[in-house]
């Protein structure tokens, strides 16, 4: 049946190659979408992607600006498309067929298989721990082979994954690192990424240089955005380290900015929701529990818009802040109910901890 089915698909392949042999690309461009169908795609990086019109024009757009591309009807070889089409039916017969890409197709096709090959083990370690150094294995070929390659962040954040559940934290972090120094194009990022692996670490000065950095590499690339998540994360590890005054400026000085606003992505609400809590903190230990009610309650807020998982936690303090409240005015008290209700029904064992208090 297989054999049948290419048969056909290659049949087709060659019937409809004048209207099927292209790629497509879908950029951002000084503000606006744009869609390159019928372009093929030549070369690609973790810092930009080049492609040729119909025309033989050469076109090199920034990654960042990449919205999706597709050279499924274009570039693409056969193999490839065919070990793609086995991975919903037989992922073991789809590694396989990917590994066989990997070390014959094309330039772009062995880079994607190598990468896609990575991430179907990787998977596959999920239900099977066995699978893992296989996974990781694949993951490290893939940055041999192309440390600053176009799928390189999915390789070096999916090694350092797996490097973490496996207990080899001093690998994780070595991978980290790779990835920030592997290129420019990726020095914020694996530095953001460096910075949230020492801060799960309880690495607070680490943490903070990690976040330093990416300040720098996002003011490099303009992203005011990277930048406030950046310098919110460095303002919890500073208060982590013991200098509440110094994280108070920082973690303010990302509230209080108006220009925050990303319509393409959750970032600055990810930036809030990692200030806003830590902000509280700072609020409470000072004893200032109504400013701190205000900033749990907002960190709730941005936690619940950005997906967190800080939502049941500033509830909880929130709560807490009413507690302490409630005997100054009557509205403490209405508040400190509605909260409890809202913690009983979706977070009954922070209620509880918080009860304590």
């Amino acid at each position: 049946m297989l054999r049948n089915r290419l048969i056909v698909a290659s049949f087709m392949a060659v019937l409809f190659a004048g209207a099927l042999h292209a790629d497509k690309v879908t950029y951002m461009a000084k503000g606006e979408f744009k869609n390159a169908e019928g372009v093929t795609i030549t070369d690609w990086s973790a810092a930009k992607v080049t492609f040729k019109t119909s025309d033989d024009k050469s076109t090199s757009v920034d990654y960042k600006d990449i919205l999706s591309l597709d050279r499924h009807y274009g570039s693409m070889g056969a193999e490839l498309a065919n070990a793609l089409d086995l991975v919903g039916s037989d992922p073991g017969g789809a590694i396989d067929a990917l590994a066989a890409v990997a070390e014959n197709g094309s330039k772009l096709d062995r880079e994607e298989a190598t990468i896609i090959r990575a991430q179907l083990l990787d998977n596959e370690s999920a239900n099977n721990a066995s699978a893992a150094p296989e996974a990781m294995k694949a993951y490290s070929d893939y940055i041999k082979n192309w440390k600053a390659g176009y799928f390189a962040r999915e390789a070096y954040r999916g090694l350092a994954a797996l490097q973490i559940n496996n207990k080899q934290t001093d690998a994780a972090r070595t991978t980290l690192r790779n990835m920030a120094r592997a290129d420019n194009a990726m020095q914020r990022e694996g530095n953001q990424a460096l910075g949230e692996f020492e801060a799960g670490e309880r690495k607070w000065s680490d943490a903070i240089t990690a976040f330093k950095a990416a300040q720098s590499a996002a003011k490099t690339e303009k992203d005011s955005n990277a930048e406030a998540l950046a310098k919110a994360w460095e303002g919890w590890m500073t208060l982590k380290a013991g200098n509440a005054s110094e994280a108070k400026t920082l973690l303010e000085s990302v509230t209080t900015d108006e220009s925050l606003d990303d319509p393409d992505s959750t970032t600055d609400e990810i930036a809030l929701s990692v200030a806003f809590p830590a902000l509280g903190d700072t609020h409470f230990a000072g004893g200032n529990y109504q400013k701190g009610y205000d900033a749990y309650i907002k960190g709730a807020y941005y936690a619940w818009w950005a997906r967190g998982n800080q939502e049941g936690r500033c509830l909880g303090r929130a709560y807490v802040c009413a507690k302490k409240l409630e005997g100054t005015d009557a509205k403490w008290k209405s508040r400190k109910e509605k909260l409890r209700t809202a913690l009983a029904l979706g977070f009954p064992r922070i209620l509880q901890d918080s009860d304590k208090e």
